[in-house]
Formats: C-alpha cells, structure tokens, sequence
C-alpha cells in the first residue's frame, strides 16, 4: 500500500491581500464616519467629580436646538397642548394661548444668563402675541399652568424669568449638564459639561 507524500500547498498571497485591504477600508470607513456624525461637536474629558466623570461638550444652535426638542418632546408625550423652545439670536418658547375664549399664538423671547451653579436663567425681554396688548406676566402664568415643563425648569412670574436647572436633570444618578458659556452669535457656541455618574 503505498503511502502519498503531502505537498505543501503554497499561500495565497492574493487571498490574504485582499482581506487586509478590505479591513482597511473598513476601518477607514467606521473612522470617518464617526467624524461626520460629530459634525461640529467637541468632546472634552476632564477630571472625575464624585467618582463619575466630567465631559466638556461644545455644540452650535442646531445641535441645541435639536437637544432641546428632545426633553421637550419628552415632556409632551400625551399632552394636547403643544410649545417648542429653540434659539436663534434669542432663546425662545412659541406656544399658544387663550385670551378671551380663543387660542392665540404667542413668541417669547428671553435672555440667557449662565449661573454659577451651572444653570441657565432666562430673563424674558420681548413677547410677540399680534396686536394684542398682553403683558408677559400673563402669558408666563398661563405656561406655567398649563403647559406641562419638564421637571427642572422653574418659572418666576413675578421676576418674568425662566431658570433651566440642567444640574437637576439626572438628579445625580443619571446624566445631567452644567451651562459653561452661551454664545448667540452667528451659528452659535454653547459649551456644556456633561456629567456623567459612576455606574
């Protein structure tokens, strides 16, 4: 009986070639795409704060204004009464309201402030509700009545200020942001930290 001797079979070089460079491609691919989906947002680490961690995050008005939608939207979910917050060259709620048995929309524009704490303080400056000689105060009670806000935005009628508490948003188990600057000029530089808790 005889035995065949093995033959040692050459590699195919071409064949591991190729894989290689589709990985490459691959990789090249996942890395710029990450890229692109950061458009014009910079991410920043910095040091842990009550064992979790803090990330400096800079967006533009878009990125705002979509972020806002989300909380907003959040808080809506089943409510018939609907408002959105945005900001352009103001920060600004436009909703609607009753004045004399009929709905009539309203635009409020505010002025952010940054708090020491990290908060975000909106001083109302300019309520646009057509002709009509409505004064802010009215308008800001009949939000705060109405309109179901999201948990850490406190309204002062009085003082005709709404205060953003994004410190309070996680309550400190979830994530939550710190106001660092706000910038509306042009596109618009808003810088946050992000706070991320400890698992």
């Amino acid at each position: 009986m005889q035995r065949h001797a093995k033959t040692n079979t050459p590699r195919n070089w071409w064949k591991w070639g190729f894989i290689a460079l589709v990985a490459i491609i691959l990789l090249t691919a996942v890395t710029m795409s990450v890229k692109v989906f950061s458009g014009s947002q910079e991410a920043t680490t910095t040091k842990p704060v009550s064992g979790g961690t803090d990330v400096n995050v800079t967006l533009n008005k878009k990125q705002v204004n979509a972020l806002a939608d989300y909380y907003v939207n959040k808080s809506l979910k089943g409510h018939p009464l609907k408002y959105r917050f945005q900001v352009t060259d103001h920060a600004m709620l436009t909703g609607s309201t009753q004045v004399l048995g009929a709905n009539v929309n309203f635009v409020l524009l505010f002025k952010p402030t940054v708090l020491p704490s990290g908060d975000v303080k909106l001083k109302a400056q300019k309520l646009s509700i057509g002709s009509l000689p409505v004064p802010v105060s009215f308008v800001m009670s009949y939000i705060d009545k109405n309109y179901p806000l999201p948990k850490w935005v406190a309204m002062n009628v009085k003082d005709e200020t709404m205060t953003l508490h994004l410190t309070a948003i996680g309550h400190g188990k979830k994530l939550s942001y710190a106001a660092k600057k706000i910038d509306l000029n042009g596109a618009g530089k808003f810088v946050f930290q992000a706070r991320i808790p400890k698992n």
